[in-house]
């Protein structure tokens, strides 16, 4: 199995077993407990931050461990704020953990505005500014687009924020770039900031949430104080110490990694435009990670496509353009994609292990998946032939 949606969760390193087996099984000790093998996990954990805490540029006293990215989105969005009313700003392109959370603060009283963005996914600066005032009491903007890949400028809406609205806070979604592009927080100027394990090779169930030193949470899971207070449970040792082993080990190779997955994205960039004439792409080539490629056609639903391409042994995603339900829409509508093809956006995202076979076969797999779709499309309408008005194929 060709495996090309490494943006929705990744393989985990095989390193990772023999370390969630040492402190699952043999140190399986409370790191909150007083006796020595549990003060001896204690001392681990506070090892694994900062680790964690180097690769963001970041002390390890701001960085909060987590369950996952979402629950690092929902402290942030629902934690961070002093007031109970004002103006909260997103991003239109976010993730469903800060798009949802905004809809939750626009409940609770809040009034929630969504900044525009290009046809990238990027979001626009000029529109930002229009919305920013004194009254913004909350900012999120994603660091990389999960959908396309496009990378906002965090440094610039910085310093946008702090002219505009010198009372909010600055949070950033940094799943899609954590452990794939260069990282140092303080040069960033963001107050927030999440991160995942799992989409670095990492076990699944394990985040971390970067929180500026002076910036005060409000206790989010109620308990025994661990986590400095914001997120109370016993911490999930084997997940905390893999994900800092793998963050370790990617921050000395994101430049190979890099590199690497660029050359494989301009492949297939090159590969799709020269095979098929009724494509759109989505992503900015210039100014995105190279980990993601999306694109779209107007010959065949999305979540089709995906269903036939794995039983051609590929796996790809959609990113949530095909959900069938209006709410989910919006991404194809904030990038201003065009109904013929709204429906039929494909998501390519790539880790280090992937190849340009891999790729070879994804291209001649989709070139056969649609010549069947309209084959039997064409069949289904009474014709004996098969037309590609729609299709061009080399």
């Amino acid at each position: 199995m060709i495996y090309l949606d490494n943006a929705a969760t990744t393989r985990m390193d095989e390193s990772c077993v023999e370390i969630i087996k040492k402190y699952g099984i043999d140190l399986f000790y409370n790191p909150s407990a007083l006796y020595r093998k549990a003060m001896e996990n204690g001392n681990a954990l506070k090892t694994a931050r900062n680790l964690i805490a180097k690769t963001l540029g970041v002390k390890g006293e701001e960085i909060i461990f987590t369950a996952s990215g979402s629950e690092g989105d929902n402290i942030a969005l629902f934690c961070a704020l002093k007031s109970k009313a004002g103006k909260v700003v997103i991003g239109s392109s976010e993730h469903g953990a800060v798009y949802n959370a905004a809809l939750e603060l626009k409940v609770r009283g809040f009034d929630v505005v969504f900044a525009p963005c290009d046809e990238y996914g990027r979001t626009d600066l000029e529109k930002l500014a229009n919305l920013l005032d004194e009254k913004v009491v909350l900012v999120s903007i994603m660091h990389v687009c999960n959908e396309t890949g496009a990378i906002n400028d965090l440094s610039a809406i910085s310093k946008l924020i702090k002219a505009k609205s010198p009372r909010a806070v600055f949070h950033s979604d940094g799943v899609q770039a954590y452990g794939k592009i260069p990282l140092n927080l303080k040069s960033l100027g963001v107050d927030l900031y999440t991160v995942s394990g799992h989409k670095i090779h990492a076990p699944k169930g394990v985040g971390a949430l970067y929180c500026r030193s002076g910036l005060y949470l409000k206790t989010f899971v109620y308990g025994g104080g661990q986590e400095f207070g914001v997120r109370s449970a016993t911490e999930n040792m084997p997940g905390i110490m893999a994900f800092a082993e793998i963050a370790d080990s990617n921050y000395f190779k994101i430049k190979e990694n890099y590199d690497k997955v660029k050359e494989l994205r301009d492949y297939l960039y090159e590969k799709l435009t020269d095979t098929f004439d009724n494509l759109k792409i989505n992503t900015d080539r210039e100014n995105s990670s190279p980990y993601i490629l999306s694109f779209a056609l107007n010959s065949a639903r999305g979540e089709v496509l995906v269903h036939c391409l794995e039983d051609k042994g590929v796996i790809v995603g959609t990113g949530s353009a095909c959900n069938s339900r209006k709410s989910n829409r919006r991404i194809p509508s904030a990038l201003g994609i065009e109904d013929d093809y709204a429906q039929g956006m494909l998501r390519v995202s790539f880790c280090k292990d992937n190849t340009f076979l891999d790729l070879d076969v994804f291209v001649e797999a989709l070139k056969n998946s649609l010549l069947e779709l309209i084959k039997y499309q064409n069949k289904s309408a009474g014709k004996d032939d098969c037309i590609l008005t729609r299709l061009k194929l080399r």
